[in-house]
């Protein structure tokens, strides 16, 4: 009876212990938001329809039918919760102060980060890491000058003439799913916001949010119920294989 919970509790832990290993190793990567996982708990009408992914949570079941209980993830979300601020001495490196995101032109449409560690490409174009040009409110900003600042109000100069200023905008904390690297992309029906008077900070980046104490108090307790899960499995295992042993000795 317990096979299913014993194993599903093993899978989910071991998922929650994948998702703070990721966390820890971005611990120091510009901008990164950390991973949450939701859990769910279900119970489950016979265990023949468990393999076709049948589950059904209605609990008033006949009492000839098999019930078994499982653990399972129900998904994951983003920490949205703001990093600190460091000074990086770059010139390029912005970060937000408060609410908002950067707009950078993917291939596949608007993308959002946090991340500020900018780059100039070929063209003086202010591009995120991966080559993907920063949306000023009036496009792609190309910065060409030997001296480039960063205004606290997101206006970019180059040798003291404005050549752009960041377009930067705010979604609901349900708007947003992971893409490629620290960009985020807008799920369908995202209400997307634009903002004025925000306020940046030159010549700094925006760290992760993850906290090293959370995510090793959190490695710990998962690691824990994978334990326990796991003897929870040993031990139905072994209740069949005696039921079986039981059951052959009477038949012969």
């Amino acid at each position: 009876m317990f096979v299913y919970t014993g194993l599903s509790g093993q899978l989910a832990a071991f998922k929650h212990l994948e998702v703070i290993a990721n966390n820890l190793a971005n611990m120091n990567t510009t901008g990164y938001r950390s991973e949450r996982i939701l859990f769910e708990k279900a119970l489950t009408r016979e265990t023949t329809r468990i393999s076709s992914g049948a589950f059904d949570s209605d609990i008033n079941q006949p009492t000839n039918l098999k019930t078994d209980e499982y653990v399972g993830i129900r998904g994951s979300f983003t920490d949205f919760s703001e990093g600190s601020i460091e000074s990086s001495g770059n010139p390029l490196d912005v970060a937000i102060q408060g609410l908002g995101f950067f707009v950078v032109n993917g291939p596949d449409g608007a993308r959002y980060t946090r991340s500020g560690n900018f780059r100039l490409d070929t063209s003086s174009r202010i591009t995120t890491q991966d080559g993907l040009p920063v949306q000023g409110t009036g496009g792609d900003i190309v910065a060409s000058g030997a001296d480039i600042q960063i205004t606290n109000e997101g206006e970019v100069l180059a040798d003291g003439k404005s050549v752009g200023k960041f377009r930067i905008v705010q979604a609901g904390p349900n708007d947003l799913e992971r893409a490629a690297g620290m960009l985020f992309k807008p799920k369908a029906g995202a209400e997307i916001t634009e903002l004025t008077g925000v306020r940046v900070q030159g010549g700094a980046v925006e760290g992760s949010n993850v906290n090293a104490v959370r995510e090793l108090t959190d490695m710990i307790m998962a690691s824990r119920i994978y334990d326990s899960f796991t003897k929870v499995s040993e031990s139905s295992s072994k209740m069949s294989e005696i039921r079986n042993q039981k059951i052959g000795s009477t038949q012969g």
